[in-house]
């Protein structure tokens, strides 16, 4: 709050190390970004502090905005987007000025401001002198496309650690459970956004999706692309069709993978060497997360082609910048 009699309270012990950051600190563990958000008043540098402490956080600033604090005001508007937006030029609330709505023509002049904020959201997402000039230690960099991303998968327990066995038989020191981002549609639908990005460059006539972990995902991929969709079973069934390979397709037709995690690289080329067998062709293999153990080079001497939306790299270097893993978990995630 700017309550300059709070400063008591929430700059104990020490500017340094106040009682409201550690607040927002505690704050992240409480919830997922659609189920909890933070109250801040207009004060654009200590917006700037929680801004990159909680960078995915939905932030709503104070409604009773003092004369003293502005936003009306081009000036004091700048330094109050650049510090709280995210890197989307996201995640601020900003109330309606009360004066706005004593002026001649309010909705003129609250379109006004609209404008306004829309110009600062365009200047700070790409990167503009703006973001530069008020707030260079937050300014979140725009090669960063994933990094809320990563950090809501934390939030929502996708990555776990201690001593797990993978599907490739391997024990790692961690696991990446992909399979609760089906019961979060806001997440799946940037995971889908995400894997579209990839797919939109690529040549293909029908989307397969590796069973089980990414069947959802090469479903919503299929909706979204328009595209039509297949799947090679795991195993076939006794009873039934007996198909190896659900959908309808023909020989001849070219496939793009979609699996999930890649870490040996055994179960999808098992599940493309499935969609070979029947005439089909694959030459590009998609998936959300590489584990970086050299799979990529396994699967291009195979005759694959790969492609990946994140690296366990990328996400050990978020988790660990945005203090959600100590530097011990940090260097487990890069074994």
């Amino acid at each position: 709050t700017a309550n300059s009699s709070a400063a008591v309270l929430q700059e104990f012990p020490n500017q340094e190390q106040p009682l409201y950051l550690k607040l927002v600190e505690e704050a992240q563990s409480w919830g997922s970004i659609e189920q909890l958000g933070l109250e801040v008043g207009v004060m654009p540098d200590i917006l700037a502090r929680i801004r990159k402490i909680a960078p995915e956080r939905l932030i709503l600033i104070q409604g009773d905005i003092a004369q003293e604090n502005d936003i009306a005001n081009p000036e004091e508007l700048t330094q109050l987007l650049a510090a709280g937006l995210n890197i989307n030029g996201e995640g601020l609330l900003l109330p309606i000025p009360p004066k706005l709505f004593g002026t001649a023509h309010p909705n003129q002049e609250i379109e006004t401001l609209r404008d306004r904020i829309n110009e600062q959201r365009l200047q700070v997402v790409e990167g503009s002198p703006t973001c530069e000039l008020w707030l260079p230690d937050v300014c979140f960099l725009k090669h960063e496309p994933h990094r809320d991303l990563i950090l809501q998968l934390y939030d929502i327990g996708c990555i776990i650690f201690g001593d797990h066995v993978q599907a490739s038989g391997a024990t790692f020191p961690y696991y990446i459970d992909l399979r609760k981002i089906i019961s979060i549609p806001q997440i799946f639908h940037k995971i889908v956004t995400a894997y579209a990005e990839i797919l939109k460059d690529l040549e293909f006539d029908r989307i397969a999706g590796i069973p089980y972990g990414s069947l959802p995902t090469a479903t919503g991929l299929a909706l979204r692309l328009e595209r039509p969709m297949i799947f090679p079973r795991k195993e076939v069934k006794a009873h039934g069709t007996g198909r190896l390979i659900e959908g309808h397709f023909q020989p001849g037709e070219k496939i793009v993978v979609v699996d999930d995690i890649m870490i040996s690289g055994n179960s999808v080329m098992k599940g493309a060497d499935k969609l070979k067998s029947v005439g089909l062709n694959v030459e590009d293999i998609v998936v959300f997360i590489d584990h970086e153990r050299g799979v990529k080079d396994k699967l291009q001497a195979n005759g694959y082609r790969s492609y990946s939306v994140l690296t366990l790299t990328e996400i050990a270097q978020t988790l660990y910048e945005s203090s959600k893993i100590n530097s011990e978990q940090f260097e487990l995630l890069k074994k």
